[in-house]
């Protein structure tokens, strides 16, 4: 039996307030209201910004899940119920599980991915197949709706098909589902150009009949509003060897500048290339920028900013910088995620 816990919920991190104002102060209440005893399996949690997201919209999170040890430090640091629980979903049995009413989860992408190389169901570690887990337990527990978020290479990966499987093993398993991709520098009021495709399902047909996603709204933050005025001199490269290869490209303070190995792209919509596990260890879409005091990549607390997380939301000082950075570039944009929630529960 796995442990479950369940007590009064504590939001500890508050995200970006991105949700414009229609003056109807009674849509907000009835999204509370819509919300209220409505329960959440927070599945591949990573960090909790799918949580933060949905508590944001009025949802209470009852158990929350990933395989990462190292999630663990930093989640339960910031949630005060509903510990992470570290186990292998694969083996976490459905009847083991709380009362919920919807199931959350960014399953894993990295087999999906351009930058995982897209071997989709194929992945020799078994990452594609996890959907499957996460449609046993639909199939176990019946929620009243879910919602799931990827990579938007999903829809096109294997021309199509990997896909087709997910939309109809869902549908076969009583639900309607609506499905859009999103991109967080449109929807996220944050700039960063991450695109990311959300699956959102019903058991009642009306519901999601009235659900809509989000509408586009203007990208009002700049790259400069997320960046720290001073920085641990770790983070430069100025004298370092490859400064010498960089520092006639990257030249120009507010703009965002990716490593590809060989070269220096400059980011043309002035936003950030999206941010990704693997940034903090080599990888070809490190983001760097020019500070005025020299050439640099964005530090782990800057990069969690362009996820849309705030500054009181705590990073583990135990952690290297390394395992922040993958954390953050496998989280989501939780203002995107807390529009879809807030959609969700008008929907109800």
């Amino acid at each position: 039996m796995l442990p479950i816990f369940v007590d009064d919920l504590e939001i500890r991190g508050i995200v970006w307030e991105i949700i414009p104002s229609d003056g109807n102060h009674s849509t907000t209440n009835t999204v509370k209201n819509n919300t209220k005893n409505r329960r959440t399996l927070d599945l591949f949690a990573g960090v909790g910004g799918i949580r933060m997201g949905f508590e944001k919209a009025g949802f209470t999170t009852v158990f929350a899940n990933d395989f990462e040890k190292q999630c663990k430090d930093t989640y339960d640091l910031n949630f005060k119920n509903s510990k992470l629980v570290v186990e292998d979903i694969t083996k976490i049995e459905a009847e083991d599980l709380p009362e919920f009413d919807y199931l959350l989860g960014g399953f894993p992408c990295q087999a999906f991915s351009i930058a995982g190389y897209r071997k989709g169901f194929e992945d020799e570690r078994g990452r594609g197949n996890l959907f499957f887990d996460i449609a046993r337990i639909i199939k176990a527990r019946k929620p009243e709706g879910f919602l799931l978020e990827n990579v938007k290479n999903l829809k096109t990966h294997d021309g199509g098909n990997t896909f087709k499987v997910i939309k109809e093993t869902l549908e076969a398993l009583g639900y309607y589902i609506k499905y859009k991709v999103l991109n967080t520098m449109e929807y996220g009021n944050i700039p960063q150009n991450r695109e990311r495709i959300y699956i959102v399902g019903f058991k009642d047909k009306k519901i999601i009949e009235k659900f809509e996603f989000p509408e586009p709204i203007p990208l009002t933050v700049k790259i400069t509003d997320m960046l720290d005025d001073k920085v641990d001199e770790k983070y430069y490269y100025n004298g370092k060897p490859l400064y010498e290869r960089i520092k006639d490209d990257v030249n120009e303070i507010g703009q965002v500048y990716q490593w590809r190995r060989q070269y220096v792209r400059k980011n043309k919509k002035g936003v950030c290339p999206t941010l990704t596990a693997n940034m903090g260890m080599g990888g070809h879409n490190v983001p760097i920028i020019y500070d005025g005091k020299g050439v640099r990549k964005l530090t782990p607390r800057e990069c969690f900013r362009l996820q849309g997380f705030k500054d009181d939301y705590k990073l583990p000082a135990n952690l290297p910088d390394s395992r922040l950075y993958k954390q953050a570039g496998n989280s989501v944009s939780v203002p995107v995620i807390e529009r879809i929630a807030t959609q969700m529960a008008r929907a109800l």
